[in-house]
């Protein structure tokens, strides 16, 4: 079982020390994150595939999607930490 976590356009997390960020939400099961480090896109939709997006870290659209929310279902090895970008600066001291 993944971890689920919902987000708007240009909200961010972390898996490990790597930033990803919503860019655009289409519709609640269509939408898109990046790779900060490379600018690489990940466009997602409801259509049952997990993509990778780190080594061993695989997403996939999540259930209730809503709005212009991003609903994203995240499975990864329990020895990586996922952070929302704002519990990410908060543990690390840095202004939002």
């Amino acid at each position: 079982m993944g971890l689920s976590l919902a987000f708007r356009p240009e909200e961010d997390f972390y898996i490990g020390d790597e930033r990803f960020t919503v860019v655009e939400v289409t519709s609640p099961i269509s939408f898109t994150i990046r790779r900060e480090r490379d600018g690489c896109d990940f466009p997602l939709a409801d259509d049952g595939r997990r993509v990778e997006i780190a080594p061993n870290v695989v997403v996939r659209v999540g259930t209730r999607g809503q709005g212009n929310l991003a609903r994203l279902d995240i499975t990864a090895p329990r020895s990586m930490m996922i952070l929302t970008g704002k519990n990410y600066r908060a543990n690390r001291g840095s202004p939002e």
